[in-house]
């Protein structure tokens, strides 16, 4: 067995390559023709089909007509509740070093959405003292956050994709 287990569960008849079913398009992605926007909320830009940080030029732009005033898709997906990605961990070791591990989950986590505005954590559910559920508006981060406290920890770690609904539960546990 490798690093990590994973199972993938897709529905209907198998991609080309790789197993891929076909990438169904999030919702929440801006429309055709929505460039020079920036976010109410938290001063993401969106130009040539792509979210960033940028708060100099956010400044700059903020107050000028051809810029769009929009709510980011991640922003939205917060709002509305809407993950894509859940991380569950689980153990003994979990109860005895949560406060560790969620200082570590929020580090990785802050270091990500400061390069992608995309990949925010939605909440951090503790479920007991010894579960804890990580909410993300991404399946990447999910997986990303997963394989760091893997990293940091060793233990179990498993996915699980629903790939068509662009999905993924992520498992860890010592």
């Amino acid at each position: 067995m490798g690093r990590y287990d994973e199972s993938k569960k897709s529905s209907g008849a198998k991609g080309k390559k790789f197993g891929h079913v076909g990438r169904v398009e999030d919702p929440y992605l801006p429309e055709e023709g929505q460039e020079a926007s920036i976010c109410t909320e938290c001063r993401g830009l969106y130009q040539n089909k792509r979210w960033f940080f940028d708060e100099k030029l956010a400044a700059r732009l903020e107050g000028a007509a051809s810029v769009k005033q929009v709510v980011c898709p991640t922003c939205r997906k917060i709002k509305e509740h809407y993950p894509e990605g859940y991380l569950t961990l689980s153990g003994d070791f979990l109860a005895e070093r949560k406060p560790e591990i969620i200082t570590l989950l929020k580090n990785e986590a802050a270091r990500v959405s400061s390069r992608s505005v995309l990949d925010r954590v939605i909440k951090m559910t503790e479920e007991g003292k010894d579960r804890l559920v990580v909410e993300t508006t991404t399946e990447k981060l999910a997986q990303r956050l997963g394989r760091a406290v893997y990293r940091a920890y060793k233990g179990e770690l498993n996915f699980s994709w629903a790939e068509p609904n662009r999905f993924v539960r992520v498992y860890w546990s010592r």
